[in-house]
């Protein structure tokens, strides 16, 4: 099937558009990104398979949704598929002889073909290309056989579900799976009939017991309860009992410090460092900047600009900018000097070839347009008028010959003519033989003879008719034969009087025609003498109408000279004009000559103008440079010795400047950092002399003694707010539990109780589990029921096992059965597969690569290259593997087509290939669109498009 046009009523980005591929087998659709590439290879799935379940290419704004794809079947001819989409939404397939045919139709015509295996074997892209390293024998072989069944890689993903409802029905060692429930259950079931045909009696007696029991625990617990209450009270005694006496102890040493450790600052040692550590750099960055000042003073000093170059900077910096004007006029100059050499040369060679001598004539000489057409009117007039007398002298030359031939032929025939007077003796002397009577009688009677047989033919005719007529009327044969025979006697003696009358003639012309040669003679020369009287009446003719072309050549010479006379006095006034004596049919080469010398002039004339306009600039130039040049420097230099001087003059002094502002803006910063430092260094000072008078000391070593004071007492006092943060949360009775006894006592009997805890946790721990299993007892003697229906469950029971056992049995022979088909379909398909693969391949990398085959190890794809080498698929370039991939998605499309020859739809899918690959793919393209196979290819980037003729492109635009 190939595609002729598609005309897209509103699908995504397009809305009535009609889209016309060429009658070639491979088709490129071009666009930038976002031009509608993807939309319309989604439109041509949708027209032959049904609209995608999104809705991303339905109109947003209204409209019929769908359009018409006309395609070449080789079975059918051409038809036309309409899909749409809404309340009316169907489609319609019309054919060539005007039917039109339901989807049933179309599904037959694509063989069944749905959209999922028309993209694994049809479509592929630049993604997919970039796989080929996935593949091995197995995949390969799914796809191969499950691609032409339910589509790509369908296999898979039947397998894996067909192992799920396995695996959702039994596992070996399940408990989920409903096979694994139900055998439970069965398994359950078994050993509720067994204890149910032995525990029938003890259900009431079973109650009583739980009853004391629970009882007994409650009582347990409650003790328990308050119990855990009394140990947690002792256990946080013995915790507080070091926190209060590390408390009393601590209050007897905050006592114990002098008042005056308690004014020192929290952080005064940390103060004072921090101020000291700001203070000593900043002294020595001070006397650096000190130092440096003084050495950058100093250089100020040795640095001393020309004042004078700087001043005239400004110029200098103008004429060094239009230094590359001044060698621009220089090299102008000297191409319009060349240029006038050259011009003054032709103007020279041309003067000389027109012999003239002053180029002002030729200034003054009228080039205009109007002034050229007509000299070449009058010259094409005058060379007209001179082909004209060539014309007519031909033409007379032949009208003389002409007539002097008919002059010549005419006399002949005139001398073989006979006088009157010949003619009249000859014809007398044949009346006297009665040659010319008896021939008239003969002739007479001849013709009476022929009409009398006409007649008789006619009778002859109509007695038949009338024989037959009468036969017909009196349907007896003896009158039919006696009417016959009074009519043939009748026709017997008229025809009868016919040879006399020839008889009659002949012995009257034996009469007349004597047998003598002398008469024979007479008739001939008469008989000659009137064919040459013909022959002179038409050479007669013919004689005058020579004379008379003759005369009109005459007559067309003399309108020739009437036409000549004017030309002839134009060319002469032109000649003069312009000077020229010279032969005229070189007029107009000498006019053009003089025009082309006039311009020559003229551009000389300009060209000198120019060269003292360059030359005036240069000169200028040169003497604004002489002007800044210092004396010492006169003319000996060249104008690039002094453009390279003044320039290195102006760098070097604009150098020593910029160096002198450098030192004194430095110098000036230094001064502001050292007045910067000076402050700071006051600053600093003066909070550490605020420092000791807080401190009450008189200098550092006093300061630090204090400080470390101070130091020790905090941590006391920290100390001691911890301990009573810590007390704060202490309940009341674990408080005074600890302040009325010994730690001894405390850990006694906290041991004493625990000991009871532990018994009272076994025996409740214990009578838990009695009433549990007492419990479960109940529920099972509750549960149960009678044997007897346990007995029915247990039979249902088994019926279910066996239920799912059969169908778990079906999904492992259905698997089996696919995997048996798999393995035949690897054995016989893919050997085949890989031949026409190898068939693509080969060519693709330019015969670089011979064959490709499966790894015994682990059945990855292998590839052999002409020189033996073999290379597993990861280890192919990244071109190499796409080409591999096309070779094989190309057999894979060759050997599943079953019949229908769908368009193929690659995009971008050679996008990474060079330009030698891109031209071999191209190539393989062109062999495998033979035998009505198209191929749509849809690209966004111009070096392929490139590679394309023009009328197998659809471009589309963004």
């Amino acid at each position: 099937m190939r595609i002729l046009s598609l005309h897209i009523y509103q699908y995504g980005k397009f809305s009535n558009q009609t889209f016309h591929f060429s009658t070639s087998g491979v088709q490129l659709i071009y666009g930038l990104n976002e031009a509608g590439k993807t939309t319309m290879m989604s439109f041509i799935e949708s027209m032959l398979f049904g609209f995608p379940k999104t809705k991303k290419y339905e109109p947003k704004t209204g409209g019929v949704y769908g359009g018409i794809l006309e395609a070449e079947h080789h079975e059918y001819g051409r038809i036309k598929v309409e899909r749409t989409k809404g309340a009316s939404g169907r489609v319609r397939v019309y054919t060539a002889a005007g039917e039109v045919k339901t989807e049933d139709f179309l599904k037959k015509l694509l063989r069944n073909t749905d959209r999922a295996l028309y993209k694994s074997i049809y479509s592929f892209d630049v993604f997919g290309l970039q796989e080929i390293h996935t593949f091995n024998r197995d995949k390969i072989g799914e796809f191969l056989l499950f691609s032409s069944l339910f589509g790509a890689e369908a296999v898979t993903k039947l397998d894996s579900r067909l192992a799920k409802e396995q695996d959702r029905l039994y596992k070996p060692n399940g408990r989920n799976p409903r096979l694994n429930q139900e055998l439970e259950t069965l398994k359950q079931l078994t050993a509720k009939l067994k204890q149910a045909e032995s525990l029938e009696a003890g259900y009431h007696s079973l109650l009583e017991e739980r009853k004391a029991l629970a009882s007994s625990l409650a009582d347990a617990e409650t003790e328990l309860t308050g119990l855990t209450e009394h140990i947690r009270h002792i256990d946080a005694a013995i915790h507080l009992k070091p926190l209060i006496d590390q408390k009393t102890a601590l209050q007897q040493k905050m006592e114990a410090y002098p008042a005056q450790s308690a004014r020192f600052p929290a952080d005064g040692l940390y103060q004072l460092e921090k101020y000291e550590s700001h203070i000593h750099p900043k002294s020595a960055q001070l006397e650096a900047l000190r130092v440096k000042a003084a050495e950058l003073s100093s250089q100020s000093q040795q640095l001393m600009p020309n004042e004078e170059m700087l001043k005239n900077e400004a110029l200098i910096q103008n004429l060094l900018a239009e230094y590359h004007m001044y060698q621009s006029y220089g090299e102008q100059l000297s191409a319009v000097q060349a240029q006038l050499r050259q011009v003054s040369s032709r103007v020279s060679s041309g003067l000389q070839q027109l012999g003239k001598a002053d180029e002002k004539e030729l200034l003054h000489m009228n080039t205009a347009y109007d002034y050229e057409w007509q000299l070449q009117q009058a010259m094409q007039s005058y060379g007209q008028a001179r082909d004209r007398k060539k014309q007519l002298d031909e033409t007379f030359e032949q009208a003389r010959r002409d007539l002097e031939e008919a002059e010549r032929a005419y006399e002949e025939s005139a001398a073989a003519v006979l006088n009157d007077h010949q003619r009249k003796e000859k014809e007398a002397e044949l009346k006297k033989q009665g040659f010319y009577q008896g021939q008239e009688e003969l002739a007479s009677q001849l013709m009476l003879l022929e009409k009398q047989q006409a007649k008789q033919k006619k009778i002859i005719l109509g007695a038949g008719v009338l024989c037959t007529a009468f036969f017909l009327i009196v349907k007896e044969w003896l009158p039919a034969i006696a009417f016959a025979a009074a009519v043939l006697i009748y026709l017997f003696v008229t025809f009868k009087k016919a040879p006399a009358i020839r008889i009659t003639a002949q012995r009257s012309q034996q009469k007349t025609n004597m047998p003598s040669g002398e008469m024979d003679e007479l008739k001939e020369a008469l008989w000659r003498d009137d064919q040459n009287r013909q022959q002179l009446i038409t050479l007669k003719a013919v004689l005058q109408q020579k004379e008379a072309g003759y005369e009109r050549v005459i007559q067309q010479f003399e309108e020739w000279e009437a036409e000549m006379a004017p030309a002839q006095s134009r060319i002469e006034s032109y000649k003069k004009d312009l000077g020229f004596s010279e032969d005229t049919s070189f007029l107009l080469d000498a006019y053009s000559l003089m025009k082309g010398l006039k311009n020559e002039i003229k551009k000389k004339h300009e060209l000198t103008i120019e060269a003292g306009r360059l030359q005036k600039h240069r000169r200028t130039f040169e003497a604004r440079l002489n002007q800044l040049m210092p004396s010492e420097n006169g003319d000996e230099h060249t104008v690039a010795d002094l453009i390279h001087f003044l320039k290195k003059s102006v760098e070097r002094e604009e150098k020593i400047e910029k160096q002198k502002r450098e030192i004194e803006t430095e110098i000036q910063y230094a001064e502001e950092q050292m007045r910067d430092l000076d402050q700071e260094i006051q600053y600093f000072q003066a909070q550490i002399d605020r420092l000791f008078h807080a401190a009450g000391a008189n200098d550092r070593e006093d300061f630090r003694a204090i400080a470390e004071i101070g130091r020790k007492r905090k941590e006391t006092e920290e100390q001691l707010q911890n301990i009573k943060a810590q007390l704060h949360g202490a309940h009341s009775d674990a408080t005074q539990l600890a302040g009325s006894g010994t730690l001894s006592e405390m850990k006694r009997k906290l041991s004493e109780a625990k000991e009871r805890r532990d018994r009272l946790h076994e025996d409740v721990h214990h009578s838990r589990e009695q009433l549990a299993l007492l419990a479960v007892r109940q529920e099972q003697l509750e549960a149960s029921g009678t044997v007897s229906e346990l007995k029915l469950q247990t039979e249902m029971q088994k019926e279910r096992v066996k239920s799912l056992a059969k169908e778990w049995a079906a999904i492992q022979m259905v698997r089996q059965v696919i995997k048996d088909k798999m393995e035949r379909h690897k054995k016989v398909g893919l050997p085949r597969l890989l031949e026409t693969a190898k068939a693509f391949f080969h060519p693709l990398t330019g015969g670089s690569y011979e064959n490709i085959y499966f790894s015994e190890a682990d059945d990855s794809i292998m590839v052999m290259r002409s020189d033996g080498m073999t290379f597993h698929a990861e280890e192919l370039s990244q071109a190499t593997c796409e080409q591999l991939y096309a070779s094989i998605r190309f057999a894979l499309a060759l050997t599943r087509q079953d019949g229908v020859m769908l368009p193929f739809q690659l995009d971008d899918s050679f996008v990474h290939f060079d330009q030698e690959r891109l031209k071999r793919v191209l190539e393989v393209l062109a062999r495998f669109s033979e035998g009505n196979r198209q191929i749509l290819y849809f690209t966004c980037h111009e070096h392929v498009k490139a590679s394309f003729p023009n009328d197998q492109v659809i471009h589309l635009l963004s």
